[in-house]
């Protein structure tokens, strides 16, 4: 029985010495390695049909195009799309999403731009939205058309509003900097959580002053988008 023990006790030693020395041996991911994995990460087509269903079950509100369910759930399917247009940056990203998978529906369509901020030691998303609300949608069925977008055909948001890069294990948390995305009286704040195979998401527009909430979907709980291609 002491044998016994005594061969537990050494292998449960080993297994932990194995486990630390391997845990030492894990380098943290630098900015430049981060920034290759969210762009190895983040394109593809996302759906929250999943998340739709369950919340459905469970009588939660779906906010739908007739707004019905209004200030619920949205059903949103996203692509984003890598794109070569170093005449805008060097990392750049196609963002298109829509509403109850209704290709017309626009309801987010974004140029992102990712870059390392050497100062504050972290990545930066800088969402640039479209001067032309109409020209482009639908490019993510033929993305090789924006190739040659012009950085004239955009407008970049204040740097108060891009979204600050936060690694957190295997995820990506991408939150605005508290209020500072804010005009005249109106608060914006979105942020983004991103993993291997899921992309979620959350924004509300709040009273500056009050702290109010404006407008918002869901109650400002995250939208879970499952990659779907």
């Amino acid at each position: 029985m002491k044998n016994h023990i005594c061969i537990f006790t050494f292998l449960l030693a080993a297994s932990i010495l194995f486990i630390s020395c391997k845990t030492q041996n894990i380098k943290p991911l630098t900015l430049e390695d981060q920034l290759k994995d969210i762009m190895d990460i983040w394109p593809g087509t996302y759906s929250n049909d999943k998340q739709i269903k369950e919340l459905k079950k469970k009588g939660i509100p779906i906010w739908r195009l007739d707004d019905s369910g209004k200030d619920g759930y949205l059903n949103i399917k996203s692509h984003y799309i890598t794109l070569d247009a170093p005449q805008i940056a060097e990392h750049v990203l196609y963002v298109e999403e829509y509403r109850d998978n209704d290709p017309t529906a626009t309801y987010r369509q974004r140029i992102y731009t990712l870059s390392i901020d050497d100062q504050a030691n972290l990545i930066r998303v800088k969402l640039w939205p479209f001067k032309d609300k109409e020209k482009y949608i639908g490019s993510w069925r033929n993305p090789s058309d924006l190739n040659k977008l012009s950085v004239e055909e955009i407008s970049a948001f204040p740097a108060i509003c891009d979204l600050l890069v936060q690694r957190q294990g295997d995820k990506y948390y991408m939150p605005m900097n508290g209020n500072d995305c804010t005009f005249g009286n109106k608060t914006f704040n979105y942020q983004v959580m991103l993993s291997k195979d899921m992309f979620s998401y959350r924004d509300k527009i709040t009273d500056k002053d009050t702290g109010e909430i404006i407008s918002t979907a869901g109650d400002y709980n995250y939208h879970d988008l499952d990659r779907i291609d």
